[in-house]
């Protein structure tokens, strides 16, 4: 039996309530109207809709997720919000590590570290995103880079170990740009990642996230998990056509 498989939205700063009401009802029409899915479709909106979102999937099996957290319970954290929160509202994943909150936010492998033990923790599903820039790319460093950053899975002590995780391979230089990554370079990293993950965890699934459109996602699909979905993802129709091509 194989990884379990997901196709996930990452609406980032984006959509009003309607908006995101109406994403929503459109997809989950589309869902409901074609064939049944095998694998497991989910969205990230911003925090605040997170509740609305959860209200209108309820009893689908949607996931509902959320972009961040702290890793927390609570305390003097202004603008933070904790995985008690999250699991009060019935959040189901939570995006850790993305590219975005690395480089514009400044977060270290040590607080990303942080924030997947709590996830665990709060059986919270983490989506790890790991990747490589530009520039490391450029410069040789890609497999130095991801073995770092799958690193901190050595940290999740035994009673933890068996818990679900989902790794997003994101490489930076695609994210947001229109161009996806080659399937040869995606398939090395995805490999890679998979032979560094097994070293620490048993049960976790490998996503490719990058300027995903239903193209790639029909072109990939039989070398990673399924999609950690950013801009494409805001359309409803584009959404349901990378799941079911990423559905094998």
């Amino acid at each position: 039996m194989g990884a379990e498989r997901y196709v996930l939205a990452n609406f980032k700063m984006n959509k009003n309530l309607f908006e995101v009401k109406k994403w929503a009802d459109e997809f989950l029409s589309l869902l409901y109207k074609g064939k049944k899915l095998s694998l497991k479709v989910g969205c990230a909106p911003t925090f605040i809709y997170i509740k609305a979102l959860k209200e209108i999937v309820i009893g689908t099996g949607f996931l509902v997720g959320a972009q961040n957290m702290h890793f927390e319970e609570k305390g003097a954290f202004t603008g933070e919000v904790s995985p008690t929160q999250l699991k009060d509202i019935g959040v189901d994943f939570v995006i850790i590590g993305h590219s975005e909150r690395r480089n514009i936010f400044g977060e270290s492998d040590e607080l990303i570290s942080k924030k997947l033990l709590s996830a665990l923790k709060h059986n919270i599903l983490p989506v790890l995103c790991v990747g490589e820039t530009k520039e490391e790319r450029e410069k040789g460093e890609t497999e130095k880079v991801l073995i770092k950053q799958i690193s901190i899975l050595s940290k999740i002590p035994d009673e933890l170990k068996n818990q679900k995780i989902v790794i997003a391979y994101e490489p930076v230089w695609a994210i947001g740009t229109g161009i996806p990554a080659t399937k040869d370079k995606i398939e090395k990293a995805v490999e890679l990642i998979r032979e560094e993950a097994s070293k620490f965890i048993k049960d976790f699934s490998v996503l490719y996230g990058g300027s995903i459109d239903e193209k790639v996602a029909e072109e990939i699909k039989d070398i990673c998990d399924g999609g950690l979905v950013g801009t494409a993802s805001l359309d409803p129709q584009k959404f349901y056509k990378i799941s079911q091509n990423f559905d094998v």
